[in-house]
């Protein structure tokens, strides 16, 4: 552990190896070390609380499906082999290996069932506030302050989506090892050795595998040399404002720089293998997309945002629209202005406020990987952003208000009562916004409200309305999504659907053509190939059936395991009588996956070419399968009044069983 406002270094190492001699107390609230755990385990307990609504939440349909509910290796659970993809994948354009073992815990324990992962992110949250209210505790001595900046971490509506988003595991978990490394960077600051300092680069590298945002830690380090470690030589400390008091220890910076060497070089591993699934997952953005000037006024508005909303949280969205190019000038010039003068403040009264400082550096450094001068994705900002950079503003609100206080117990007094009123409304404000993410009706329904030209949240929105079997209304929503964002292919896709399952299929040829016309941005084959499919189903519905086989063979062609396709293609050629080029095809996609309008479409061309035995099969699975479809029961009594009155001749069946042969035999080959 590391100490401070020691009067010598020597004293408190003293301090660290013996404490035998100090005598025990039984007394409850006797010993600082008491009121410590007490606190502690009341932040932990109160943080369990309020978050408790998130167990009877579902998964939302941003992110979740591809973490969880859709992603086949983490249904697989926890097992050697999927240990190895965790640590060797770049899915979902990042390399997180720990997050992923946590997801494949989760599984292990909860199955699918929401409500599990949904507390453990409650309780990954719950450890973080109780690490930070120990580490700040133990490296300032100040027991009250320290409890209301964790409070503050803990409950503030800002930090809502890190904690009910399952997605967001990362930010909870990466910040676990965060809090440990700074607490391990204590301990070896009180006496260096590589023993310890080896504990804080293990820390440091367990963040970076939960979450590269952790990659500021060893500037953030340089900043707590500062304050309130007192390890900076020739800083212009005044005496009240040292904590640590390591006066022996005090380095120049350029020692204290390369002592973070092994620090920032794990920082650059990390920094390059994000990079790299990054562009291998096109998440980052060009600058033909998001020009420089265009993302440094973006920066420099977010900063601001971000203050804006740790003081006043509305208007919180899972989404935030990146601006563009129509950000006001007058909100840049004065978002610039703020941000100039609280860091001309800081600096100013670095020596007998360096905890200013501190925690204004802090924020705008560990802002700064995701403030958006390399652009990944489209969003202006993110509340999971401001997870820990956050802590530097709670920081310097609290120790200032509290040095204010202290000569006066008049307002200390009323301090403590609007402390509470605070409270009370942050605990009122997170459960209210918590709700918010119940479901993604309710999630995206919100961020509609409160932002404008929202593609992401309209197309969100509207896949959720779609699979709650609300047609209309979602087609409504994926309008709004290419109204907003017309170079979006997935929301042509979307759109187009809605538009086919109501029946428009021209309108909705229209849409398909949009993502599939050349040079079109931020297209994946898979809805290349999707929308192929989808023309297909179109140009059936229109009676151009022609054009309708064309596409369906160009997604087979790219993926032939497109069972659907298949389908479509068997169904399409068995209504236009071409049994014998029906049956392969329909087959195929049987093999993979059993439907009923399949079953009964091979069974009809077997009938028609003769063969009512293997006919019959195929009528009889499907009733078998699908009870009550009334089309297959229909045809099964046909076939069986034909088989009654007919007995088929000897080379006939032996056509017929050569024949489901060769059937088997093909659907195996394509599988």
């Amino acid at each position: 552990m590391f100490y401070h406002r020691s009067p010598g270094l020597n004293t408190v190492i003293a301090k660290e190896q013996d404490t035998s001699s100090t005598p025990p107390k039984y007394r409850l609230f006797e010993s600082s070390s008491k009121k410590r755990q007490l606190l502690a385990l009341l932040l932990f307990v109160l943080t369990l609380l309020v978050y408790n609504p998130v167990s009877r939440f579902q998964f939302v349909n941003y992110d979740d499906p591809k973490y969880v509910i859709g992603n086949s290796h983490v249904q697989e659970g926890l097992h050697w082999h999927t240990l190895g993809w965790a640590l060797t994948t770049f899915d979902f354009y990042n390399w997180h290996p720990l997050t992923w073992i946590t997801f494949l815990t989760d599984y292990q324990f909860f199955a699918l069932n929401p409500a599990g992962y949904h507390m453990m992110n409650v309780i990954y949250h719950a450890f973080d506030a109780v690490l930070l209210f120990l580490v700040l505790h133990r490296s300032t001595g100040h027991l009250g302050r320290s409890f209301c900046v964790a409070v503050l971490f803990a409950l503030h509506p800002l930090n809502v989506q890190s904690v009910a988003w399952i997605s967001e595991r990362k930010n909870v978990v990466s910040a676990i090892f965060w809090f440990l490394a700074i607490w391990a960077y204590g301990w070896y600051a009180l006496r260096p050795g590589w023993k310890r300092y080896l504990a804080v680069a293990i820390c440091f590298a367990l963040g970076l595998m939960a979450k590269a945002m952790v990659i500021t830690l060893p500037c953030v380090l340089l900043l707590l040399d500062i304050w309130p470690l007192g390890r900076v030589k020739n800083f212009p400390y005044a005496p009240e404002a040292v904590e640590a008091g390591f006066n022996t220890l005090r380095k120049g910076w350029t020692a204290l720089v390369l002592e973070k060497i092994p620090l920032l070089i794990l920082s650059a591993a990390s920094a390059v293998l994000t990079i790299l699934a990054q562009k291998q997952g096109g998440a980052i953005r060009s600058t033909t997309v998001y020009p420089i000037g265009v993302r440094i006024e973006n920066a420099i508005l977010s900063y601001a945002l971000y203050l804006e909303k740790a003081f006043l949280p509305r208007k919180l969205a899972v989404f935030y629209p990146h601006p563009g190019f129509n950000i006001p000038g007058w909100e840049i010039a004065a978002s610039a202005l703020l941000l100039i003068g609280i860091t001309f403040i800081v600096i100013r009264l670095r020596g007998k406020r360096p905890y200013l400082l501190v925690g204004w550096l802090s924020f705008l450094v560990t802002l700064a990987p995701v403030i958006g001068l390399l652009q990944n994705g489209d969003q202006a900002m993110a509340d999971r952003y401001a997870y820990t950079p956050l802590i530097g503003v709670f920081l310097m609100l609290v120790w200032e208000v509290a040095s204010w206080l202290e000569q006066n117990r008049a307002r200390r007094l009323v301090a403590a009562a609007l402390s509470a009123l605070l409270f009370g409304a942050l605990i009122a404000d997170t459960r209210h916004q918590l709700g918010y993410w119940h479901d993604s009706i309710s999630l995206f329904s919100h961020a509609v409200s409160v932002t404008q030209n929202n593609s992401i949240a309209e197309a969100n929105l509207g896949e959720a309305l779609y699979t709650a079997g609300k047609v209309d209304e979602a087609a409504l929503h994926f309008f709004n999504a290419v109204r907003y964002d017309s170079k979006a292919p997935g929301n042509h896709y979307n759109y187009g659907h809605s538009l086919l399952v109501a029946k428009k299929p021209q309108e909705a040829i229209a849409q398909f053509n949009q993502v599939l016309q050349p040079g079109s941005q931020r297209v994946d084959n898979s809805l290349v190939i999707r929308s192929h499919y989808e023309l297909g189903l179109a140009y059936i519905q229109i009676g151009n059936l022609q054009v309708a086989e064309d596409e369906l063979k160009k997604a087979l062609a790219m993926d032939p395991s497109q069972y659907d396709a298949l389908l479509q293609l068997g169904l399409l050629y068995q209504k236009q009588n071409r049994c014998q080029e029906a049956i392969p095809p329909l087959a195929y996609s049987l093999h993979m996956v059993k439907s009923n309008v399949g079953l009964v479409g091979l069974g009809t061309c077997l009938e028609q070419q003769g063969k009512l035995r293997e006919a019959r099969a195929a009528f009889l699975l499907a009733v078998q399968i699908f009870s009550g479809y009334e089309p297959a029961q229909t045809k099964l009594r046909e076939v069986d009044g034909l088989l009654a009155g007919k007995k088929e001749p000897k080379n006939k069946v032996q056509d017929q069983q050569s024949e489901s042969r060769l059937v088997r035999v093909q659907s195996k080959g394509h599988e």
